[in-house]
This record gives structure tokens, sequence and C-alpha cells, in this order.
């Protein structure tokens, strides 16, 4: 059984000779790790040497308006490392929707530091940024190469791109006082975001991801009431052109955080697979007993405490759990909650998948029967 089959087989909610593992926005470090472990040079190698099923893609688009006004390249090991930006200076960039971060002193993190938006209380004189998609034949054959694997690409959510334009506190304070204001701004985040989905939906990627938090570990960042407002009809819409472009395509929201109280919301606008249900708040196995006919879940290794400070065995131990509270029947993937640490033992990091592998899938079915 192939990665692809492993994949379309668990969404099926059946189990498969084994099931299937992803390998969650790996830093560069620990990447540098493993394949010095593993002795090459090729990234991967690396994947295929843990045996991760997903391979999660670009399409190579470009903001011809931005390229022009590119003055650098982010170096080291920070997020979004190795693309060219516009640098304010040495640590401080600006990307193509005028977002501005800055890289910290240790070089491994990002801070937010400002937006177009921030202040404003209207859209004058704002727009998305314009971009040029290659033609979806291109896109297509870009994915030849992975045609065994499961096929990932990302889109971001409408909130997460909102506040980074105009800063956290302003739009939640807009979402309040300037509803209009919301209103037209998400219509047209929405819109880019529904385009791009749509591209990736003809090209024949298997999962599409839609990806940016709306809760933090003590709940949600803003009301279900106002997720029901803003967020569930052009949601909605998303998910439906991209079905409707392509009914194979699996939808994937990811956000981390406690995010129970909108998750009927999110099965209402038709997702597929949630991501990564994290386990410092949530409890995937309640989760999984109370939507796992509805949903498929992704993750739930925690990379807050088992895998940067837990031992061997303490890994080992919480991936039988995840395998046999959520795996039950399939409908689960198997991989970190989000980014490893990059000082975490490499060591955690083999276990993790070694354990996928090494499982007695057998097991599965008399659990099955008592779930």
């Amino acid at each position: 059984m192939n990665s692809r089959e492993r994949f379309q087989a668990t969404l099926n909610h059946q189990v498969a000779d084994r099931l299937p593992v992803d390998f969650l926005w790996p830093r560069s470090e620990t990447i540098a790790q493993l394949r010095e472990h593993f002795q090459t040079d090729s990234k991967e190698t690396v994947l295929r040497k843990l045996g991760v099923d997903f391979r999660w893609l670009g399409v190579g688009e470009r903001y011809p308006d931005y390229e022009g006004r590119l003055n650098g390249r982010l170096e080291g090991d920070a997020p979004g490392a190795g693309r060219a930006y516009i640098f304010h200076d040495t640590q401080t960039f600006e990307d193509e929707w005028g977002i501005v971060q800055r890289v910290g002193d240790d070089g491994k993190y990002l801070q937010w530091k400002g937006g177009p938006l921030v202040g404003k209380e209207t859209l004058d004189g704002w727009s998305v940024p314009p971009v040029e998609y290659p033609p979806v034949d291109v896109i297509r054959k870009g994915l030849e190469d992975a045609k065994e694997f499961a096929t990932v690409t990302e889109v971001s959510f409408p909130f997460k791109i909102a506040w980074h334009i105009c800063g956290y506190e302003h739009f939640l304070t807009l979402m309040v006082l300037q509803p209009e204001m919301v209103e037209e701004l998400y219509d047209r985040l929405y819109e880019f975001q529904m385009r791009r989905a749509v591209v990736c939906a003809e090209a024949g990627f298997d999962v599409i991801a839609v990806v940016g938090d709306i809760a933090s570990q003590r709940g949600m960042m803003f009301s279900p009431a106002m997720f029901e407002r803003f967020d569930v009809p052009r949601f909605t819409r998303l998910v439906k052109a991209v079905k409707g472009t392509n009914p194979a395509v699996k939808v994937l929201y990811h956000s981390d955080g406690d995010m129970g109280a909108v998750i009927p919301q999110l099965i209402r606008c038709g997702i597929d697979i949630l991501n990564p249900i994290q386990s410092t708040c949530m409890d995937p196995a309640r989760i999984k007993a109370r939507y796992g006919k509805q949903l498929s879940f992704h993750v739930a290794m925690s990379v807050q405490h088992t895998l940067p400070f837990g031992t061997a065995d303490d890994v080992r131990r919480e991936v039988i759990r995840r395998i046999e509270t959520v795996g039950y029947d399939g409908g689960y993937i198997v991989s970190p909650e989000n980014s490893i640490p990059y000082d975490a033992p490499l060591e955690n990091v083999l276990v993790l998948y070694d354990t996928v592998r090494a499982y007695d899938y057998r097991r599965l079915a008399a659990k099955r029967l008592t779930c």
C-alpha cells in the first residue's frame, strides 16, 4: 500500500496497513539533524526514511509588484528563511502583504511589528496584493514526482492575515466596533484565498490546508457568534468552491489552541480534517469520540511537553495512546502538533515514527469493537 492509498483508506475510516504519518512544518535545525543521522543531503530522503506519507508543496505563484521591490533574502533558521523580502534593516523585513516582522536576536523566531492597516478604520487605498499563478497544467506537472504520496498545499485563514495587517488588538476592536469594515476586508481576503484554493484543487492536490489560529490555550480569540457571522458563510463558500472544482479533494483546517467551541460550525462549513487537537488544552480521545463520525484528525503529538522534554519511552507511550484512542477506526494521521522545537532530542523524533511503523495494527480490530 503506498502513501496515497493509505491516506485514502484512513479518510474512509478504515485501518490500513498502518496509520499514515506526517511531519508538520519541520524546522531547518531538525531537518539538518536528520540529514546527519541518515547521512544524506536530501530532505526527500529524510522523509522517506521516516515513512512520511505527505508532501507539502507550493504552487510557484508570483507577486510582480512586490518582486520589483525585493532587496534581500532571509538567512538562518527562522520561519520563512530562504525567501526574498523587502528589508527595512538587517533584522526587519516586509512581505507581499505589507506585513512587517523582525527576527529575534537568537535568529530562531519572528516578532510581528506592523501592517498596512494598523490604526485604520477604513480600507481606503488598500487592496490585496496582485498575484499570478502558473497555468494549472504546470502546477499539475509539478505534482508528478509526489504522485505516490498525499499532496498538500496551504492557504491562509483570513483571520490570520487580517490581524497581521491590522494589528491583533486593533482588529479585535474592529470586529466589535466596525463590523462593516471587517465584512468588507473578509470579502476580499476570502476571495483571494478561494482563488488560490480552487487553482490548487483543479491541479489535483489531495488536501487543501486552510491554516490560521483562532484560539489560544484558554479558548477562542473571539466569540463563536463572531465566527458564525464573519467566517461561516464565507468559509462554506470557499469549501464548496473547492469541492465543486474537484470532489476528491479534502479540506484540512488548522488552528492551535482550544477551538472546541466552533468544531460544530467547522463541520457545517464542510471541512474533512481537523488539525491539531492541541493536547495541552483539548482531549484528543474525547474529540474523537464526539466528532469521529464526521471528521478525521491530524497530529496530537505534543510539541510542548512530550517531544521536547519527555524520554523516548514517554514518546512511545504517547504515540500508542493516540493510535488506540484516536486511530482505532482510521480517521487519524499521526504527526507532531506543530513544528518540533529546534532543541528537542533527535531520539524522540525518531521514536515517534518508529513506533507508528512497529505498532501491531491487529490490536486495533479489538479496540474498534469496543468504541
